[in-house]
């Protein structure tokens, strides 16, 4: 969830995003977005699943279940074909601005939740955790290597999704010894991070760094590994890594 508690008294002149209502005490704000939420309707109306904003009249319901609020649906991304062409522009601008290259290709899958849940369970027999939602997931079955997305992320959670399950393919290959969750996912999320700054999409990666997200302190513990190794340095750790 991507909001912050707001105590100004000078929010009379605000309204809600959610219910209309003016904003005369304490209020909510999105972290990189101009809405503001009453306290009301944070606390008793359903959340947007792709941001986590309380919907509004103007939602939509998909038919897996999950609900978008009109923000995240403008940039949703539903059609297979844009998904596809989307995936390979995130691909080989990583590999182009970080050359994170594989000697093998990987699919890709557009998935809804339950498939993309499935899939999980298929490839980890390990019971499932509390945490946020599945959004993608890098499999290797035998000779078969696979990269799922949920379809109906927002345009630029599609890129960070892809971007950081491209890089645990990329980790297939080049450190097949790395058990450290800590890295593992860290690494990952670092190399989305360094797409969105690729992208010029600061408030996005600053997200990244702001939200209350679990790959966040692994992220950080990266980006700290990067600040004292230097790029090439962190890339020649993982290839060691366990």
């Amino acid at each position: 969830m991507t909001m912050t508690n707001n105590h100004v008294a000078s929010a009379a002149h605000l309204s809600c995003a959610s219910c209309g209502q003016l904003l005369t005490g304490a209020y909510y704000v999105m972290i990189d977005r101009s809405e503001s939420y009453c306290v009301a309707c944070i606390t008793t109306r359903p959340r947007c699943d792709s941001c986590g904003a309380p919907l509004t009249t103007q939602s939509w319901r998909l038919h897996d279940g999950r609900s978008q609020c009109a923000h995240c649906h403008h940039t949703a991304i539903y059609d297979p074909a844009v998904a596809q062409q989307l995936y390979d522009e995130t691909m080989q601008a990583v590999i182009s601005h970080l050359g994170l290259s594989l000697k093998v290709g990987v699919e890709f899958r557009l998935a809804d939740a339950p498939t993309l849940q499935a899939v999980r369970r298929l490839s980890d027999d390990r019971p499932a955790e509390p945490g946020p939602p599945t959004l993608g997931l890098y499999q290797r079955q035998g000779h078969i290597r696979a990269i799922y997305i949920l379809y109906g992320l927002p345009r630029l959670l599609f890129r960070i999704t892809v971007a950081h399950e491209y890089a645990h393919a990329w980790q297939g290959e080049h450190c097949p010894l790395l058990q450290d969750h800590i890295l593992r996912e860290g690494f990952a999320e670092w190399v989305a991070y360094r797409h969105m700054l690729w992208l010029g999409a600061g408030r996005a990666a600053n997200r990244m760094l702001q939200g209350n997200h679990p790959y966040r302190p692994m992220l950080e513990h990266v980006l700290k590994m990067e600040a004292e190794l230097g790029t090439v340095g962190l890339f020649a750790y993982m290839r060691t890594a366990e």
